[in-house]
């Protein structure tokens, strides 16, 4: 009898996992399965622009990928601060103005003789 019952639970994990794993996680996805909790079109669209300015803030802080770029740096650590405090496109523009106001008051390296 534990034998059969050990065939059956083993068969009907191995006949389950597959869907388990298969389940989808994508927000489209979890909005179908509760469709009561939904976000409105306007949320998901506000949503979305913050999630393109991420994206944003990651291709301002990440310019020069061959070379140390102090500037890039300092703008990746205080990105990180202000996403603390701020939606991610007021920190991408806050960081567009500083980067470029920061490279305009760099001042020239000079040759060492």
């Amino acid at each position: 009898m534990t034998r059969f019952l050990r065939r059956g639970i083993l068969s009907m994990l191995c006949f389950c996992s597959p869907l388990v794993l298969a389940e989808d996680y994508s927000y489209h996805a979890i909005s179908k399965r509760y469709p009561a909790a939904r976000l409105d079109a306007v949320t998901v669209r506000d949503a979305k622009m913050q999630g393109e300015c991420l994206v944003g803030l990651k291709q301002l802080n990440f310019k020069r990928r061959d070379t140390f770029d102090p500037v890039a740096e300092w703008t990746s650590y205080r990105s990180l601060s202000l996403l603390e405090q701020f939606p991610p496109c007021q920190v991408l523009v806050m960081m567009e103005v500083a980067r470029g106001l920061i490279i305009k008051l760099e001042p020239l390296p000079t040759a060492v003789k």
